[in-house]
């Protein structure tokens, strides 16, 4: 995946075809830019998402995210059957979270 010069880290991403990497990494990295926007600092966003094997057709997808802000680090975490949408929960669940935070400091 091309992150550009954003500091993102995707581990264990599941086989997928070319359209969704392509939104995965698109998510990725307008998330990205959204909070560089507010909250000017360095960032590092950490994404690890998980296959569950199940015994039936269908497999569960989870993703777990992490933010590290100099002096703060917010996390969130979604499961579901389609990786993208599961991803994009998780990333509206950690954007709320953040800015959350940022109105307690």
């Amino acid at each position: 995946m091309d992150f550009g010069a954003r500091k993102i880290e995707a581990s264990d991403l599941p086989k997928l075809d070319s359209f969704e990497r392509s939104k995965i990494e698109s998510a990725l990295n307008g998330f990205f830019d959204r909070m560089q926007g507010l909250l000017k600092k360095e960032l590092l966003l950490h994404a690890h998402f998980k296959l569950h094997e199940a015994d039936g057709k269908r497999k569960k997808h989870s993703v777990h995210l992490k933010l590290s802000v100099p002096g703060k680090t917010v996390v969130a975490s979604e499961s579901g059957w389609d990786t993208v949408s599961v991803l994009q929960k998780a990333l509206k669940v950690l954007e709320r979270e953040t800015i959350e935070s940022v109105k307690r400091a």
